[in-house]
């Protein structure tokens, strides 16, 4: 990812920008605007993983979607999320042509070049100063999930491990499911 404007930008200003290249998006971070490349090939095949497991275990109970678009706070922010959990209720809400201020329960992102420690880093305090419960970060090489929650220690998840997804109770994600050939 790469700034390409150096002075602040306002909620308004943004929403006033032209659209990027198909398959880009911008991102507001702190009132800089930044240019989202489009996902790489290992990062669509994890978030399509992981968004075909949360909604068949939620059950109708809520909805995940890969590079959900949120708005966590109301000037100087626009994230996506690599994946992002809603309960149903949340997700109804979407019905608008507005951008809520908002901050998905659970949001999942994939390590690559372009989103590295310190950007996942940033993004963690972000989602979870907007009220995010559960940050995951999916590191393909390592093949290995950290899970972070407000107030505790990360935990990293290796392969033949589960995860308890926290806005799911009772829900175990087997990490395995991402790395098996």
């Amino acid at each position: 990812m790469g700034t390409i404007v150096t002075a602040l930008t306002t909620w308004d200003e943004f929403l006033l920008m032209p659209d990027p290249e198909p398959g880009n998006h911008y991102e507001l971070h702190d009132g800089e605007v930044v240019l989202g490349p489009p996902p790489k090939a290992i990062h669509i095949y994890i978030q399509a993983l992981l968004t075909e497991w949360l909604n068949q275990v939620a059950g109708g109970q809520g909805r995940a979607m890969p590079e959900f678009p949120y708005r966590p706070a109301a000037n100087l922010q626009f994230w996506y999320a690599g994946v992002a959990y809603l309960p149903i209720g949340d997700w109804q809400a979407m019905r608008s042509d507005s951008h809520p201020v908002y901050a998905p329960p659970l949001i999942v992102e994939v390590l690559s070049p372009s989103n590295g420690p310190e950007q996942i880093r940033r993004r963690r305090v972000v989602a979870f100063s907007a009220g995010t419960r559960e940050f995951w970060v999916v590191d393909p090489d390592a093949q290995t999930i950290e899970v972070s929650i407000p107030g505790a220690t990360s935990r990293l998840y290796a392969a033949g491990e589960e995860i308890p997804v926290q806005v799911l109770p009772g829900a175990l994600f087997p990490v395995r499911a991402l790395f098996e050939s």
